[in-house]
């Protein structure tokens, strides 16, 4: 078992930044292409509507085989387990902008907020509902595993598709949703930003969502918003 360890999660976060080298240099429209719709599936089904509205603030549900093939398309973007990820989420939501939050830009600095945040402490227990369940235990505990499998059939496909559908979506992915606090939490208010909105699948309506994170839909332009809406079983 490979521990899932705020450094080994860095180590990857940085291969995956480094891969846009090889893919500005040999990637070709279809490549791009194919980069983008992993990001849908790692950002839109995976961290908005599972990490985050799902699993974070129980905001709308769905039946379990939706909930965990979501919860693999989040694993693959490389931001961390379901159980590491919603804790420091929760954490944040209760302590926004003092010096409990875990990421907030005005008390750890832009850099951290963005980039670092895999080091901030996972408080287990605000998160019982998953360590009940067996999946996101599993997650947990083999998510480079898990990486790696994908990664291997990824490479008997192409080698060049862990450029293009692994390393640079989860590069995306993790600058996108990072976006959402280093930037939307500025001049020590919260705020909505249209364009984060587009471009990380409703994310951006940030103070909507602060205001009441029990909604499921922030906003007009809230991709992951719609979605739910046709999945939702609550």
């Amino acid at each position: 078992m490979i521990p899932l360890t705020p450094q080994l999660l860095l180590l990857f976060q940085i291969i995956a930044h480094l891969s846009i080298v090889p893919m500005i240099m040999y990637g070709n429209l279809t490549h791009w292409f194919i980069a983008l719709s992993v990001y849908f599936l790692t950002g839109c089904l995976g961290m908005t509507m599972t990490y985050h509205r799902l699993l974070s603030h129980k905001s709308w549900n769905t039946n379990k085989y939706f909930r965990y093939l979501f919860t693999l398309f989040a694993t693959i973007g490389l931001t961390g387990s379901a159980i590491s990820w919603v804790a420091i989420h929760r954490q944040h939501h209760a302590y926004t902008d003092t010096d409990k939050d875990p990421h907030s830009p005005a008390i750890k600095g832009w850099f951290y907020s963005h980039f670092l945040s895999m080091f901030s402490h996972v408080q287990l227990r605000r998160v019982p509902h998953l360590l009940r369940d067996k999946f996101y235990v599993f997650q947990h505990k083999f998510y480079f595993e898990i990486n790696l499998v994908y990664a291997l059939i990824l490479y008997m496909i192409d080698p060049f598709a862990l450029v293009y559908a692994w390393l640079v979506p989860a590069m995306i992915l993790w600058n996108a949703g990072s976006s959402i606090v280093s930037i939307s939490h500025r001049n020590e208010k919260i705020y909505n930003d249209i364009s984060l909105a587009l471009l990380v699948w409703g994310e951006g309506y940030h103070a909507t969502h602060h205001a009441d994170p029990s909604k499921n839909r922030f906003g007009k332009f809230d991709l992951g918003g719609f979605i739910i809406k046709v999945l939702n079983k609550k």
